[in-house]
């Protein structure tokens, strides 16, 4: 019976929740698509598989140039690598080439059998090879498990391209080795075919598997590009060294191609520096120039290094001085290592690149453009800022769904112990109402309270923040967001800004927790409690070998919640303790669930009546909002209580009668409100009848209150036995202050 309730209880739940989840779908749907798309960023940008295009490609580049270009370019690569031997005479490089490809295989595969023909009779071995790679990854990724969508050949992770790579290159080194002999000379080739390809599989992944496609690489405009994020850390230093390699593989696959003794390798070499230099500064320009060069010639690699640096310096002031410039230095570190053959080795090959660019730089715009310090440019970056804390901060507000769930469990073993009945429709009825009430909680939670939003722009306007941007979320629970332009980081760590937020919104906030994007700055806090309550309980039952028919509880609840209860079970003994501590414990484990105390004592009121004992219990409930104070009593068929506050004294009366005795729950829900110091007096009816006998408490309460709650509910607990007449009795005491 207990299984088949909570089976119900779940359907009710994703039911109930299935308007939410949309919701929630709808928000993470871009952000899925684009970590989606990250995952094969290479092959989009070199043009969707190389076989067709997606709609977005199709929209930038309506004639298909770019993905010919890119197809050319496989091609040719594969060619380059394919005729390009490495150390001790070894030919690797087409091979890790082929495995570590995501699409775009078979144009590579074109190109690196061309270029291994070009070996002679050897190279038909080296063709085979390649052959042989290609037909193991499509063994290998036919059989694999994809995500939908994914293409069905060359989907296989990294690793297994390696393996491809590692049993291609051993098939060479076994070959040299069958066909030469045995020698010194024969096993340093076989060691670099077997150890080489794997290399370069793992290496040139951080290109082909993530980062930044072709596209974005030349054409995205602003933003950091191969700037160290945090949100993408460690993948993107992979990428760049990656990238990096990549050339470097390229440059030396060039290397023995020259026409007029003009270097096909230097002339590719100022091509990618000069482009880095434009499109990512000095630094990396710098970089490139030296990398890209160094396996060719390492005699001249500083000259393109020099070149880089020049170039990327003077690239804003104007793109032909800085041509002009990195020439003459060019030409000069040439001439000052290698004299004429020197200035002849490096200056034709700068000119012909530099030829080859020029067209290509109004096309190309630097990285990091210094952005105008506009209002328009500050708000936006505080907007953005802003936006993405306010999206995590809506997505993990779970508080009530978990602590709902938490009751969900506990709470089938309690309803069977007391009833021992099978649950009717009517019951799963109930607690579906409780879901839904969680479930609209935890929407109002979510939503930005424009109101407080507009008090508190104010406040940041006051504090120094005139572009900046705050945001205000929840209906009870408040979370704060805000970010602007604060260079020194003086202004929002001010506590003249923590506390025109508290003032405004009259609540008490945590510490603010602060992170910084370059000049930008962003805070969040959210609304604690604010109160904090000393409670005491004092009882005794009719007959002192007896249990007590009154059940009590003082209690703190997640989401900063203060209970006080008292269940007075109608007769006394061990019938009366039973519901008295089911109707107590019941409402404990629902407090922190969102749910209405009204649905939970219907669905109380429903339980106990079904039961069929004939026995009833009152229901004396104090509830109080620790963040914002709100409180208010739930009383059914309970005595008055009384909130003390100085020498005032107020008393909170109801005419209702206990829950279990109608078929509907006869109730009444009181809003009072408590401050600071107030004490909060609730009793049974073992203490106090009615309110036309509580003439000697009144009195009582009238006094000076004792210190410690526990000795003035005693106080309360003794003097009661003069004037009430027997019967169980239970005393609780508050006293709230504030923090």
């Amino acid at each position: 019976l207990v299984d088949r309730a909570v089976q119900r209880i779940h359907e009710y739940l994703f039911e109930e929740m299935s308007s939410f989840k949309k919701g929630t779908e709808e928000i993470f749907m871009e952000i899925k698509k684009q970590e989606n798309a990250k995952k094969r960023i290479f092959s989009k940008g070199m043009g969707m598989s190389m076989f067709g295009r997606s709609e977005k490609d199709a929209i930038t580049d309506p004639t298909g140039s770019l993905g010919l270009i890119v197809n050319l370019c496989l091609v040719a690569i594969g060619f380059l690598f394919g005729g390009c031997h490495t150390f001790f005479g070894a030919y690797p490089l087409a091979i890790g080439f082929l495995a570590v490809l995501p699409s775009g295989v078979w144009q590579a595969l074109l190109g690196a059998v061309g270029g291994a023909l070009t070996l002679g009779r050897a190279g038909i071995i080296y063709g085979m090879i390649s052959v042989l790679v290609v037909f193991l990854r499509i063994v290998i990724s036919g059989n694999g498990k994809r995500a939908p969508g994914e293409d069905s050949l060359f989907s296989e992770s990294v690793l297994l391209r390696a393996c491809c790579a590692l049993i291609g290159g051993f098939v060479a080194a076994a070959y040299e080795l069958l066909l030469e002999g045995v020698s010194m000379a024969g096993v340093l080739f076989g060691i670099c075919m077997i150890l080489i390809p794997p290399i370069v599989t793992l290496v040139l992944s951080g290109v082909f598997s993530h980062g930044i496609g072709v596209r974005e690489l030349i054409f995205s405009k602003g933003g950091n590009i191969l700037k160290n994020d945090e949100s993408v850390g460690k993948k993107r230093i992979f990428y760049k060294i990656s990238l990096l390699s990549f050339l470097i593989l390229i440059s030396l696959g060039m290397n023995k191609y020259e026409i007029f003794g003009i270097s096909f390798s230097f002339i590719f070499a100022g091509a990618v520096t000069l482009f880095s230099a434009g499109r990512f500064g000095a630094l990396v320009g710098a970089i490139v120039g030296f990398s890209s060069s160094v396996l060719v010639s390492g005699i001249y690699s500083p000259a393109f290094a020099i070149a880089g640096a020049v170039f990327g310096v003077l690239y804003d002031i104007g793109v032909v001085y800085a041509l002009l410039a990195s020439g003459i230095l060019l030409s000069v570190w040439g001439a000052y290592v290698g004299g004429v053959s020197g200035f002849l080795s490096v200056l034709p090959e700068f000119l012909i690149s530099s030829s080859l660019m020029l067209p290509l730089f109004k096309y190309i715009e630097r990285e990091c453009v210094p952005e105008g310090k506009t209002k328009e440019s500050v708000e936006k970056k505080a907007t953005d800022m802003v936006g993405t804390m306010a999206l995590a901060y809506r997505n993990r507000q779970s508080l009530y769904i978990d602590s709902l769930s938490d009751s969900l469990k506990d709470i089938p073993d309690l309803l069977y112990d007391f009833s021992g009945d099978e649950f009717l429709k009517h019951e799963y009825l109930g607690f579906a109402k409780m879901i839904c009430e969680t479930c609209e909680e935890i929407l109002k939670e979510r939503e930005m309270d424009e109101g407080l939003t507009d008090l508190l722009e104010e406040v940041f306007r006051e504090n120094g923040f005139e572009n900046g941007v705050i945001r205000a979320f929840g209906k009870r629970k408040k979370y704060i967001i805000c970010s602007g332009e604060d260079k020194s980081g003086v202004m929002i760590t001010s506590p003249s800004l923590k506390k025109g937020i508290e003032n405004v919104s009259n609540l008490r906030f945590s510490e603010p927790k602060y992170f910084r994007r370059e000049t930008m700055v962003l805070m969040e806090c959210e609304s604690v409690a604010k109160y904090k309550i000393y409670g005491a309980i004092a009882d005794s039952s009719l007959k002192s070998s007896e249990v007590s028919g009154d059940s009590s509880s003082v209690f703190e609840a997640a989401g900063n919640f203060a209970y006080a209860i008292i269940s007075d079970g109608m007769g006394s003994g061990s019938e009366a303790a039973k519901t008295s501590r089911f109707v107590t414990e019941f409402i404990r484990r629902f407090s922190s669930s969102s749910v209405s105390l009204t649905t939970i004592m219907h669905i109380l009121n429903m339980l106990i009546v079904k039961n069929g004992s004939e026995c009833s219990a009152t229901v004396d409930v104090f509830s109080l909002d620790l963040i914002n104070g709100d409180a208010f009593f739930f009383k059914s068929g309970a005595v008055c209580s009384f909130i003390k506050r100085n020498s005032s004294l107020f008393r909170i009366k109801s005419e209702t009668m206990p829950i279990g005795l109608l078929s509907r729950i006869d109730a009444e829900k009181i809003a009072v409100s408590v401050k600071g110091g107030d004490y909060v007096i609730l009793m049974s009816d073992g203490v106090l009848q009615s309110s036309d006998d509580s003439s000697w408490l009144i009195e009582l309460l009238n006094s000076e209150p004792l210190g410690n709650v526990k000795e003035y509910a005693n106080l309360i607990l003794e003097e009661s036995r003069k004037y009430s007449f027997d019967d169980d009795k239970t005393v609780i005491v508050l006293k709230v202050e504030d923090i």
